[in-house]
């Protein structure tokens, strides 16, 4: 499903704690299309956490290093669609400290075997009008899809199946998730307020990742 800037307000959009980010997959180079022929129109899902007692915004996601906290400033002008869930703020609060959680979990690095073992066969099976494997088992190794969905699955949120190994182009099709917005990060899409407090995960962090992102 994609989204066009027309089906939103232009106006700068400001974000809430739990706004899942898809990452949309730009260019017309042959390994961009070949991503979208592969996987759909987003490449890569992050969610907004909100800003730590220091002003500064971030966002919970799996990338190379696996399950961690990054400054949104990373992200800066990357197109995205914000999916906002519909969720109360005590739901918002739980789903939050559950990606504290995990990014301080020494065991969330990112699932590399789980492209080769469960998302390319998802896909060829797409792509061949196949049923798909339905032998998905969640550990705790992530990808960047599974582990937004983690976090809402660890607080009892059914925001997508859990039988099937979740891809970022799901997230724009649950029912769970409203489209709110689409831009470019820190220049359409812009934090607010103080929703949150998660400077007591920066500690824990850097024994995990290092403390070589500026913190």
């Amino acid at each position: 499903m994609r989204y066009k800037l027309s089906s939103f307000t232009r106006a700068q959009f400001k974000l809430e704690p739990c706004d899942v980010f898809l990452h949309e997959i730009e260019g017309n180079s042959l390994w961009a299309r070949m991503q979208r022929w592969a996987v759909g129109d987003y490449g890569h899902v992050s969610m907004y956490i909100g800003r730590s007692l220091f002003n500064t915004p971030f966002i919970f996601e799996s990338d190379g290093r696996g399950a961690g906290i990054e400054s949104l400033q990373y992200k800066h002008g990357q197109m995205v669609i914000v999916m906002r869930p519909k969720i109360n703020e005590e739901k918002k609060i739980e789903v939050v400290s559950r990606a504290i959680e995990l990014a301080s979990d020494d065991q969330a690095y990112y699932d590399y075997l789980a492209i080769i073992r469960s998302c390319i066969p998802r896909v060829l099976s797409e792509k061949l009008h196949l049923p798909i494997p339905d032998d998905y088992r969640r550990d705790a190794m992530v990808i960047c899809s599974e582990v937004i969905a983690e976090v809402f699955w660890r607080a009892d949120l059914d925001i997508l199946p859990e039988t099937t190994v979740p891809l970022p182009d799901d997230f724009a099709d649950s029912l769970f998730l409203k489209p709110v917005a689409r831009g470019r990060l820190m220049e359409d899409i812009l934090p607010q307020g103080y929703p949150l407090a998660i400077s007591k995960y920066i500690s824990r962090r850097e024994s995990k990742h290092g403390n070589g992102n500026g913190y």
